[in-house]
């Protein structure tokens, strides 16, 4: 007779899906857009602060929402029994169909275009590159929880430590040559473009609530891995941020193109783009596999 979900999660294991997922590619693409959008150095650190309180709140709710109804299916459970059996269906197809397919896609076109760099190009390489993630991380999910969860683990200890090896660049770095900034007017327009883009960057906290099941002492260990994972990333998204400008200064940061290369420029010199380049490909991988690993369960609940 087939088992249900068994409990194999702990709260590192828990802690790293959160995390895992969160840090994506966005964190390099997004700071130097919310930086200017924000007019000064203090802005681009506070529209931050208030993602990471919003994130956090929305945690909180989820909190209540998994340790009162500890099932997988997360949001599929929660509109079931909000609105109907009606509206669980439609979210688990259009998470199966569409959304959950094309999120999976987009980080892993995102990890073909760096491993391209990483690895050179190749005819058809980046939908090989591409399609191969994808295949990989899947089959490995296959194999079991314990291989999907190892697999997180491993992938998001490997991009936090990058993301404290930018920080620890960025703040031994020479620093930028102090210049009179000029006062530039924010306006509700570049707010609103800040807050979207710096929530988009924190999307994917409410992962947890899929595997909800699967969770050790779920009354005590899901509250904890929301709080943890939310708080770890707000701080790493502060740091690494607050490394952009202490390296570059605040023009610099909001004028560059790859804000993490510049800011290591001058620590590895000739490899900085390599560096970075490795780095988003292995944030890139820890994203796909995340939700490649708690969208299953939507469709499992579904």
């Amino acid at each position: 007779m087939a088992k249900g979900p068994q409990k194999e999660l702990s709260l590192f294991d828990s802690t790293c899906i959160i995390v895992g997922i969160i840090i994506g590619v966005g964190i390099y693409e997004t700071s130097p857009i919310v930086a200017a959008s924000m007019g000064s150095w203090k802005g681009a650190l506070g529209i931050w602060l208030v993602g990471g309180v919003l994130a956090l709140t929305g945690a909180l709710c989820y909190a209540e929402l998994s340790t009162a109804y500890p099932q997988d299916g997360g949001d599929y459970v929660y509109q079931s029994r909000a609105y109907g059996s009606w509206a669980g269906y439609l979210f688990g197809w259009s998470q199966l169909a569409v959304v959950r397919p094309a999120d999976i896609a987009l980080m892993s076109f995102v990890f073909a275009r760096y491993a391209r760099i990483l690895f050179g190009p190749r005819q058809n390489g980046g939908l090989l590159y591409a399609a191969g993630a994808v295949v990989v991380l899947t089959l490995i999910n296959i194999l079991g929880v314990r291989e999907g969860k190892w697999a997180q683990n491993f992938l998001t200890v490997i991009k936090t430590l990058g993301l404290l090896g930018i920080i620890a660049a960025g703040l031994t770095a020479p620093g930028a040559p102090s210049a009179p900034q000029q006062a530039s007017a924010v306006t509700m327009g570049g707010v609103e473009l800040a807050l979207i883009l710096v929530l988009f960057t924190f999307g994917g906290w409410n992962e947890m609530a899929y595997v909800a099941a699967e969770v050790k002492a779920p009354q005590r260990n899901i509250i904890r891995a929301l709080v943890i994972g939310t708080i770890s990333v707000t701080a790493l998204y502060l740091l690494v941020n607050g490394a952009f400008l202490y390296a570059l200064g605040y023009q610099g940061m909001s004028t560059s193109q790859a804000v993490a290369v510049d800011t290591i420029l001058n620590i590895f010199p000739g490899m900085a783009a390599k560096v970075i380049g490795m780095l988003i490909s292995i944030s890139a991988l820890g994203v796909i596999n995340g939700l490649i690993f708690t969208g299953a369960r939507i469709s499992y609940a579904l």
